[in-house]
């Protein structure tokens, strides 16, 4: 036993000082490793970070919404069933498996406070009930009730708020502002608002506008619901809600096409897509990792190239095959290894200042980090063994006769 380790050592001591020797070469292949296995990590970890935070996006909002829209190429054509608004307003009231019911009517207009441009885009058409179902923070006076009907009131978003500001508004609310064409009294502001985009709707609050429901209707007598935010009552399952809200609306309006989707079965559709998502990431690091591999064979065959009076002589003084196979393959793993662990921290780092950017919680799932060090050992051992069995095979006398 203690003559294996003495060989053991005497052979990493002789590996190490044959990488040292050929410096330029050991850095350039340890370079491709340490990329190869940082893509890996980097690439897996963020799709791993994605999945997560798109998880808390939807639990922020609560696992309980449901979102009821009519398809996308069916909004805006004429002749189609609508969603009524006394229907969409009722929701809540008739299903015991809905909680609260959120419709909201969207158009488009620029923004104007005391002559001067202070934003455009979203003017949302919603009831009382929306800021709350879609966790909207008043910063000042309040948000649109069910007792605003017809009302010329607007609560504008934070963006839209900090131009009024710099513009010369003092205290927002009682604020007239244009929207449009139409004069418009300020009855509140929004608190900022992070977009989402785990949800199929952007609500998009900071750059909006949020009229009532009914004003938004007499304005806008052509522009019809298309979506609900509703939220299912507690201790329902959400296959419950979306089949009474499906029977509800069939109900109201024959041949009214609905997408009914849950917050669960999104966030299975979801972590599905983004679980595909990652393996493709780590497929795309994994072609840089075999090409890193391949520079690995490369070098290694070269060294044995250069070496054959050196595997030579060790074969005259005794050096059986297995011991020079063994050399070439502990050279090969030490070099991989090194560039593996390497990759690791590079990645790691990659993947933090990533996550940082996008403000998500980083993390490092510790399988990441067993997968790069595996792998860097597997691409060590599977890229090095051609090169130690070629190495291990040179005929003694011809090896020693070349240079």
């Amino acid at each position: 036993m203690r003559s294996v380790r003495t060989d053991l050592a005497s052979t990493l001591r002789e590996a190490v000082r044959s990488l040292l020797g050929a410096r330029l070469r050991t850095l350039l292949g340890l370079i491709g490793i340490m990329i190869g296995i940082a893509s890996v990590i980097t690439m897996i970890s963020i799709g791993e970070i994605a999945k997560s935070q798109s998880r808390k996006d939807f639990e922020a909002l609560g696992t309980d919404i449901v979102t009821i829209k009519p398809p996308d190429y069916l909004i805006g054509r004429p002749g189609r069933a609508t969603i009524g608004l006394e229907d969409a307003l009722a929701l809540a009231e008739v299903l015991p498996s809905v909680s609260e019911a959120a419709p909201r009517i969207e158009t488009q207009g620029s923004f104007r406070y005391a002559g001067k441009r202070v934003g455009g885009g979203s003017v949302q058409g919603v009831s009382a009930s929306f800021a709350d179902v879609n966790k909207l923070q008043m910063a000042e006076g309040r948000f649109v009730s069910n007792l605003d009907r017809g009302r010329y009131f607007a609560v504008v978003g934070a963006d839209v708020a900090d131009a009024m500001r710099r513009r010369g508004a003092g205290t927002l609310v009682g604020q007239t502002m244009e929207v449009g064409e139409r004069l418009y009294t300020v009855i509140g502001a929004l608190e900022s608002a992070p977009e989402t985009y785990a949800l199929p709707f952007s609500v998009d609050a900071n750059r909006s506008i949020f009229v009532p429901i009914t004003t938004i209707r007499r304005t806008e007598p052509e522009a019809q619901i298309e979506l609900i935010v509703a939220r299912a009552a507690p201790g329902v399952h959400y296959a419950d809600a979306t089949r009474d809200v499906r029977a509800y609306f069939h109900e109201r309006a024959r041949g009214l096409e609905l997408e009914v989707v849950s917050a669960e079965q999104l966030i299975e559709q979801m972590e599905s897509q983004l679980g595909l998502m990652t393996l493709l990431l780590a497929a795309v690091g994994c072609v840089s990792l075999l090409v890193g591999g391949i520079g690995v064979m490369n070098i290694m065959l070269i060294s044995v190239a250069e070496r054959r009076r050196e595997i030579g002589v060790r074969r005259a003084l005794g050096a059986n095959r297995g011991d020079i196979q063994r050399q070439f393959l502990i050279e090969a793993l030490i070099l991989t290894l090194s560039g593996g662990i390497a990759g690791v921290i590079v990645g790691t780092g990659a993947a933090y200042g990533i996550a940082h950017i996008y403000a998500w919680e980083f993390f490092i799932s510790p399988a990441s980090i067993v997968v790069g060090v595996g792998v860097s050992t597997a691409v060590g051992i599977f890229f090095g063994f051609q090169p130690a069995y070629q190495a291990s095979r040179l005929d003694p006398i011809v090896a020693l006769q070349g240079e």
